[in-house]
């Protein structure tokens, strides 16, 4: 086992088959080559020796849990789970068992579940600084956002240079709009788990210059599509100031990009999702997108207010404005209720398509869809439980052709939406979009009651506890309020 931790792995092998060549059925043995055969990814073969363990020592907790680590790995999260239950039921005093539990409930979109146990782990082992990330992380996701502040400090302050802890932390602080305090965390982002590595060479003077005639500057995108847009309109200041900027991005933005920035070089990345590493040496400033946050957003009143920062092709515009004329009299309003990503299990961010009803019964209304993943089974399901159609616009791929996405969304009168990147694109191009959120959105994030990033945004939240009628009861009334007043 000791070669096991310090990553003796081949010695760590030798040793268990030593011991089960001189007794098969031994479970400590048994367990340790399960472990040996998670760490080297053949996770059939670990799942199988783990339960042999447990055929001989049921009782073992640790063993228990290490079968519920396997199972993830496996995509197997039921089982998981239970294993995880069955782990913290045998050893309800460890402290790593109940985080076990905790973590696999959170990747199943289960932050309710799993707050009391990370909350027993803490009290458990209070100097765990891993542990209290766990919590405040867990808390900022079900929207305690105050709470979730303490214990990011309480795991910082054990441990001063938590990756994890950090990186929450500042997306947290950010989310409540205390930009001064979250900016800075913002970058150990690179440190944690889903980022891809970014140039090592970045550069960049603090604070950023007012005049950058004659500096050439690079900045790239990061994270998802709505991310790269939402930094994107960061890029505008850049080129304000006299940079001669060059933006890298995913590919299926870059002719939406270089039409919204003409005076900039747009270019994809080399590598689909990331940034270059050769050619750095001929730009003063290099940059990701996320991190001219600190350099230029440091608080509410840094925020330029816009019509929309994205330009998609005007003709594209005008031949979707005559396609969606007709659809139908009154208002255009384009409809997105959920994330393509929605988890191992249906996520508690995004309403049942049985929920919309107070939405579609807006009268006087046109909807068209926006869903930008396969969505027929739902949308049938809308047209025969609420006689409503909403329209989707033939051969246009609303997922790779972002350019005929933002083109569509610029033709609609209003854009109703989940916390999407379809939300984004509507801001980006500067529609009146409502903006729905599974948890509550922090009275300080807003700037006038809108998304600073895109001020033709509304976002609207609800606690996570709460069903969706109420909310979507509130949407539904300002739609309506909408529709009659264009009418």
């Amino acid at each position: 086992m000791q070669a096991l931790e310090r990553g003796d792995l081949e010695n760590a092998r030798r040793g268990f088959r030593t011991v089960l060549d001189e007794n098969i059925r031994h479970p400590d043995a048994l367990h340790g080559m399960g472990l040996f055969a998670r760490r080297v990814e053949l996770y059939d073969t670990a799942a199988s020796l783990i339960r042999q363990a447990i055929e001989v020592d049921p009782s073992n907790g640790g063993y228990w849990s290490n079968l519920g680590n396997v199972l993830q790995k496996m995509d197997r999260w039921d089982e998981a789970i239970e294993a995880h239950r069955t782990a913290v039921r045998l050893s309800p005093n460890h402290f790593a068992i109940r985080q076990n539990l905790g973590s696999a409930l959170n990747m199943v979109d289960r932050p309710f579940e799993a707050l009391p146990h990370f909350r027993e782990a803490l009290r458990l082992n209070p100097d765990s600084p891993d542990t209290a990330a766990s919590y405040a992380t867990t808390l900022y996701r079900v929207g305690e956002y105050g709470a979730a502040a303490r214990f990011f400090r309480q795991a910082l302050a054990g441990n001063p240079r938590h990756p994890v802890a950090h990186f929450n932390n500042a997306v947290n602080l950010n989310w409540m709009g205390r930009w001064s305090e979250g900016w800075p965390g913002y970058e150990w982002r690179y440190a944690t788990l889903g980022f891809h590595r970014p140039p090592t060479r970045f550069r960049a003077p603090d604070p950023l210059p007012g005049d950058l005639h004659d500096r050439d500057v690079l900045v790239f995108g990061e994270q998802g599509i709505g991310d790269e847009i939402r930094f994107a309109t960061m890029v505008p200041d850049l080129i304000d100031r006299g940079a001669a900027v060059t933006l890298e991005c995913t590919a299926k933005l870059q002719p939406l990009f270089q039409r919204s920035f003409p005076t900039a070089t747009v270019r994809a990345f080399p590598v689909p999702g990331q940034a270059s590493e050769a050619g750095l040496d001929g730009f003063d400033i290099v940059l990701p997108t996320g991190s001219l946050g600190r350099l230029l957003r440091m608080g509410p009143d840094r925020f330029p207010e816009h019509g929309g920062v994205l330009r998609p092709d005007p003709a594209r515009v005008d031949c979707l404005k005559r396609r969606i004329a007709e659809l139908g009299p009154g208002p255009k309003i384009g409809l997105c209720w959920r994330s393509r990503a929605r988890g191992r299990t249906r996520a508690e961010y995004y309403p049942e398509v049985a929920e919309l009803g107070p939405i579609l019964a807006v009268p006087g209304a046109t909807f068209v869809n926006l869903q930008y993943d396969e969505c027929a089974v739902e949308l049938a399901e809308i047209r025969e439980r609420f006689g409503v159609a909403v329209h989707v616009i033939e051969g246009l791929d609303l997922f790779d052709d972002l350019d005929g996405s933002a083109a569509l969304t610029a033709a609609l009168d209003l854009v109703v939406s989940a916390n999407t990147s379809v939300a984004t694109i509507a801001g980006g191009v500067g529609i009146p979009t409502i903006e729905f959120h599974g948890r509550p959105v922090p009275s300080g994030y807003l700037v006038k009651g809108h998304d600073p990033w895109f001020p033709s945004v509304t976002p609207i939240g609800k606690r996570m506890a709460d069903p969706w009628g109420r909310t979507l009861r509130s949407i539904a009334k300002l739609v309506t309020d909408r529709v009659s007043a264009d009418g």
